[in-house]
């Protein structure tokens, strides 16, 4: 009886949606649901409840229903839930506004003259004040200069194209911002437009809303109060739960007129657990969640050590085995059992031992996304191609070996294998020979950089080498010279694109490709979440049995991001945050609020929390004065003995 309660608690957030997807009398709804609720369930059971009559209407008038999702695992799940109806369109927010703009070249082309035009004007008017002979000076010119280029190129351009998932070089590609943009301009602007978008889907439903692009949810806000009663605009998220800076702030604020169901169970979490993240949130918007009555006990520690003359691996070791003590739960003492979380990718990067290839690749714009969720294309080079044929001669898998080969390298393609080249091997023998030369640097246990490692496969023509990375190439290199028509001859060339002029992307890639071949394996085992550590962005929608969260402001790189220092009454607000606060913006201590809120509800069992601190003794305070954590749930390093005792069987 118990468990039914809490499993029919929420229904009546269900059966609101249920009654707003109406083709007759559509209305748009806010869910709001925190962490563990069951928010993607709700959305699916939407989905599939809907009556058959509605999805025979849509079908007959070739309307569809768009679902909006953060990420494609969780587009694939749904359109799995769906059975792919092809009455639903599942997408992310980039495919998604690139289907709404896709084909309209006439109109793409007059937003981004009239855009490009702005931009130029702008540059100039800061350029008429700036000095000359400085940094900022020159990259104004280099700016004016390209942004004049492209403009001057417009006229050329027959389609513009686009990768949701990629990065996007070349005169006819547009970038992600300029999706979205572009999105948010017709959404407002174009009646026409509108009139399509009314035509093509009765309902749009957006999972995780609150981190949807500022620009395009404002602009779907707008439409939808243009055209209330015609369409759904139905937005799913937890505003406590928003991670990124691009997203609407006030969402919560902004949708007075939607229906607002509510749920409120936690079904992922230990009560423990949930009490914790209750009192997180309390200050920020007293939203409280409940747990389930058969998930009762739990166990959250804290651990505090000094910021300065820590051995952080050998604490964090410490805690897990304090961890395992206390919980009676020895996986605690298994790293593979534990999601550590960080506040950023570079901390995850350095303690899995792949920042040497990281920090280069994570600053420029053109490159920081796509190689942060492993999308980029010249860098897949080295995880989707080199890497597996690597692991391949090591094992002595021939089989693998070739199935590589076959799947990427034009040596082996049909017309590669039966031509030889001026009187050389065939393709197969080149290929052989290949692997053979890509093998030598790795002999004697050696760990070559991934410089030579693009040499080798450069010179032997083994893999297609990317626009990005032929820059980076030796000089001497053939490959440097004669590529081009290597691919042209095995007609295997990609659509035209101008390789990126930019210094800043061939030196973040030189700086990078210094790094040891070994840090790949390591970085595609982060970005394809098989490793123990991860960062709130990439786990944000899981759960793991066992998490520990480290803070940790001494290592914290992007100052301003987050700070738990400030939070917790170490530190007071920078004036600059305070007078964000009294403008009504985000502070600090918002943000590091939310970002706890976020790793912290990813536990199940059991969570540690790792904080290093100029203060420890004043994080203490603060934790049990505000009824956080109980006296005999904050670990000292320097003052509990059974914690030191733990730490030197470490």
């Amino acid at each position: 009886m118990t468990d039914m309660t809490d499993a029919t608690r929420d229904a009546g957030a269900d059966a609101t949606i249920r009654e707003c997807l109406s083709l007759d009398q559509p209305r748009s709804f806010f869910l709001f649901a925190g962490a563990g609720s069951g928010k993607t369930r709700s959305l699916k059971e939407a989905l599939e409840g809907l009556d058959t009559q509605t999805l025979t209407t849509l079908r007959k008038h070739s309307r569809k229903i768009a679902v909006i999702t953060y990420t494609n695992a969780a587009a694939d799940e749904i359109t799995r839930r769906v059975k792919a109806d092809p009455v639903f369109q599942v997408q992310t927010i980039h495919s998604f506004a690139w289907s709404l703009i896709e084909g309209r070249s006439a109109d793409i082309r007059g937003w981004l003259e009239s855009n490009l035009q702005t931009e130029i004007a702008e540059i100039q008017a800061a350029h008429a004040k700036g000095r000359s002979g400085t940094d900022a000076h020159d990259k104004r010119e280099k700016k004016m200069a390209s942004k004049t280029k492209r403009l001057e190129r417009l006229a050329e351009i027959r389609a513009f194209t686009y990768a949701p998932e990629g990065d996007n070089f070349g005169r006819d590609a547009l970038q992600h911002t300029e999706v979205i943009a572009l999105a948010a301009h017709f959404l407002t602007e174009s009646e026409t437009f509108q009139n399509i978008v009314l035509a093509r889907y009765p309902f749009i439903l957006i999972d995780e809303s609150q981190d949807t692009m500022k620009p395009l949810m404002e602009a779907l806000l707008t439409f939808e109060a243009r055209h209330r009663g015609r369409i759904v605009l139905g937005l799913l998220g937890d505003t406590m739960q928003r991670i990124y800076t691009d997203g609407l702030r006030d969402l919560d604020q902004r949708v007075g007129d939607f229906a607002q169901p509510a749920k409120q169970m936690n079904h992922r979490s230990r009560k423990r657990i949930v009490d914790l993240a209750n009192s997180i949130r309390r200050d920020e918007d007293g939203r409280q969640q409940r747990a389930r009555e058969d998930k009762p006990g739990g166990t959250v520690r804290v651990f505090l050590a000094p910021s300065e003359g820590t051995d952080r691996a050998t604490f964090e070791v410490s805690t897990c085995v304090e961890m395992a003590r206390v919980t009676g739960d020895p996986a605690w003492q298994n790293a593979e059992a534990i999601k550590t979380l960080t506040i950023e990718r570079h901390m995850a990067a350095a303690r899995l031992g792949f920042s040497e290839l990281f920090e280069p690749l994570s600053k420029p714009d053109k490159l920081k996304d796509g190689f942060r969720d492993g999308t980029l294309p010249a860098m897949r080079l080295f995880t989707h191609r080199v890497l597996p044929l690597v692991t391949a001669q090591r094992n002595g898998d021939a089989f693998a070996a070739m199935a590589v080969l076959r799947d990427g390298s034009p040596l082996v393609d049909k017309r590669g294998i039966r031509t030889g080249r001026g009187g050389q091997a065939s393709g197969l023998d080149a290929a052989r020979a290949g692997v053979a030369a890509l093998m030598t640097p790795f002999k004697d246990e050696r760990d070559p950089s991934c410089a030579e490692v693009l040499a080798v496969v450069a010179e032997h023509r083994l893999f297609p080498i990317p626009d990005q990375l032929r820059p980076c190439l030796p000089d001497d290199s053939p490959m440097a010279q004669d590529m081009a028509d290597i691919l042209a001859e095995l007609d295997l060339t990609t659509p035209e694109a101008t390789p990126p002029a930019e210094t800043a992307i061939t030196g973040a890639w030189t700086q990078a490709l210094k790094a040891p071949f070994s840090q790949v394996a390591r970085y595609l085992a982060y970005v394809e979440d098989r490793s123990p550590y991860g960062t709130h962005q990439g786990v944000k929608g899981l759960e793991f049995p066992r998490v520990m969260v480290i803070a940790d402001d001494a290592h914290t790189r992007f100052k301003g991001l987050a700070s738990y220092e400030t939070l917790f009454d170490v530190k007071r607000l920078s004036p600059a945050s305070q007078k964000k606060a009294e403008q009504g913006e985000e502070t600090t201590i918002e943000r590091t609020r939310r970002l706890l809120y976020v790793t912290c509800t990813r536990a199940e069992e059991s969570l540690a929390l790792v904080l290093y601190s100029e203060a420890p003794d004043a994080v203490r305070r603060f934790l049990i004065t505000n009824k956080w954590m109980a006296e005999d749930e904050v670990v000292m390093a320097a003052a509990d003995g059974t914690f030191q005792e733990a730490a030197q069987q470490c």
